[in-house]
């Protein structure tokens, strides 16, 4: 049977070398620091990535834990691929995990996404909130054949009659694009296709008009002169396609990209989170650990406690709108 669906949205899910998302570096306090009451009892922390090895939210976490332990943060930390289920394996792992700073999570949109769909029963406030680390832009791509070859052409494209967008189902992608769409004032038919090679695949066939893809595989396509790249989804360029005009900068007053950031259990206390941040602050300081993120095209975009919290709630009451208008309907909490 077909992988495809009509109905119509496609979001790109996790690519190995695309860098869906982030990790950290949790429960842990300065070697040395004074903070001994709040240190974490085990030799070496765990940080879960709640998916397979080599994704790109894998490739950043254990490049936040090398920089933490060349730092000589204490305890140690160690990365743990927990996958399964989109995520919720993961996610459940370390909610269920004593609040002592020796299990952490990297956790990205895909966690308000699970609740939002009914994948998961928890959501962002069962945990407690360290800190927002970064965010990885992503580029939305079309067929060279396509009749826009840019945010606005596409926008007044999208006014005249549907544009056949990819999209995974319930995914960053998908709730990302219907958010573009309300953005743009137009519309778009989502074709759901579960694998983002076989996206691309359709891209490349002409089957579909619209895909969002990060950037380094962007990039690639842009190469085989088959894709073009209508915009930059983040607020900045990005650094391995400067050229291409962001959202914003092409009159499109939107933005998004993959943010990731770390959490704790519930009944970890204010003071190991507070802790916790202030090591992941200085482990983003870290030169090498700084040069390999830009190489990913990841941005840091450091926001702790109770900022990271702001940001939940901002997310959750626009992404609860979304899910209601895509028929997901779990307005409860």
């Amino acid at each position: 049977m077909s992988s495809r669906r009509s109905l119509r949205f496609r979001v790109a899910r996790a690519l190995p070398c695309a860098l869906a998302l982030a990790f950290a570096v949790g429960g842990l306090v300065p070697g040395g620091a004074s903070a001994q009451d709040s240190a974490p009892p085990c030799r070496t922390a765990t940080l879960v990535v709640a998916g397979g090895a080599g994704s790109g939210t894998d490739l950043i976490a254990r490049a936040i834990a090398e920089a933490a332990n060349r730092a000589d943060i204490q305890p140690a930390l160690s990365v743990r691929n927990i996958d399964g289920d989109d995520g919720v394996d993961g996610a459940r792992a370390v909610l269920e995990a004593p609040g002592d700073g020796c299990m952490m999570l990297a956790a990205h949109q895909g966690l308000l996404v699970n609740f939002l769909t009914w994948k998961a029963p928890f959501a962002w406030q069962d945990f407690r909130h360290v800190a927002l680390l970064t965010r990885t832009p992503m580029v939305l791509a079309s067929p060279v054949a396509a009749p826009f070859d840019d945010a606005r052409t596409l926008s007044e494209t999208a006014r005249d009659r549907s544009v056949l967008a990819s999209v995974g189902p319930g995914t960053i992608a998908e709730f990302s694009m219907r958010g573009l769409a309300e953005a743009m004032g137009a519309t778009f038919e989502y074709d759901v296709i579960s694998g983002a090679r076989d996206r691309v695949m359709a891209l490349l066939a002409g089957e579909v008009e619209l895909i969002s893809v990060p950037t380094a595989l962007a990039k690639r396509l842009v190469e085989t002169q088959s894709v073009r790249a209508i915009a930059v989804t983040d607020r900045d360029p990005s650094a391995l396609l400067p050229t291409i005009d962001t959202l914003r900068d092409q009159g499109i007053d939107y933005d998004y990209a993959i943010d990731l950031g770390i959490l704790l259990p519930r009944s970890a206390s204010p003071e190991l989170a507070a802790s916790l941040a202030d090591d992941l602050e200085r482990v983003l300081g870290d030169r090498q650990l700084r040069d390999t993120l830009s190489g990913f095209d990841v941005r840091i975009d450091f926001r702790p406690l109770t900022q990271y919290t702001i940001y939940w709630e901002n997310l959750m009451a626009s992404w609860r709108e979304i899910a209601v208008e895509a028929g997901y309907d779990r307005s409860s909490r």
